[in-house]
């Protein structure tokens, strides 16, 4: 009986990065199928293997800043059940906010690359993407909330104390593992937690879920 590896398009402008993560996937059970190092490439790959996911960095070649998550998107549109996964250098609250109002069923992710501390780290946001949940860094959580015409004295006032706390610890940069394991039991509620902070904010959430509830599910 043969075991189902679920198949993989890596994209980065470094052949040594492609040649790392193809490494790196085949030893968490993955299969690249086809690996590509611009944005029409990574399209034309991805289209002609239709793979379970996707891995792109969010600058791919000599063009735009955000040539991989413009990719990303556009791939969202043409293949709404495939999984991406987005590595950025930066904090991208437009791509975020994309991400959130997706309509596809396959799974998102979006991660500061410098926040991928470990390899379990990793996997666990693949595994969960090619799943079809969405997964954001929480730092981009707290860059969209600031950035959010609510996020002002009345919003901060209707958190609970718990949720202050969260938001505190996101704000001095403390990693998800470590805001989970000082203030919640579990992963999901931590992940509860969010998605009643995103109310209080009055970021809405959608009424019909396509995933998973995750933390971080739709923007309306």
């Amino acid at each position: 009986m043969h075991s189902y590896e679920p198949s993989v398009v890596v994209a980065d402008e470094s052949p040594l990065l492609r040649a790392g993560l193809t490494a790196l996937l085949a030893r968490g059970g993955y299969q690249v199928v086809a690996d590509a190092a611009d944005a029409e490439g990574l399209i034309q790959a991805a289209t002609d293997t239709l793979p379970t996911l996707v891995v792109t960095d969010a600058r791919l070649g000599a063009g735009l800043a955000d040539e991989g998550i413009r990719a990303a998107l556009r791939l969202h549109e043409k293949v709404p059940e495939m999984g991406i996964v987005v590595l950025g250098d930066s904090v991208d609250t437009a791509y975020a906010a994309s991400v959130f109002a997706s309509i596809g069923t396959g799974g998102l992710g979006y991660l500061r690359k410098s926040r991928v501390r470990t390899v379990p780290h990793f996997f666990d946001v693949v595994g969960r993407v090619a799943s079809g949940e969405v997964v954001v860094d929480p730092e981009v959580i707290s860059r969209m909330v600031e950035a959010s015409p609510d996020a002002d004295a009345e919003a901060m006032a209707r958190l609970t104390m718990r949720q202050s706390e969260v938001l505190g610890l996101i704000h001095a940069g403390f990693p998800e593992r470590s805001i989970i394991s000082r203030l919640f039991s579990g992963r999901r509620q931590f992940e509860q937690c969010l998605s009643e902070m995103f109310l209080a904010f009055g970021l809405s959430l959608d009424v019909e879920h396509r995933r998973t509830p995750t933390p971080l599910t739709h923007l309306a």
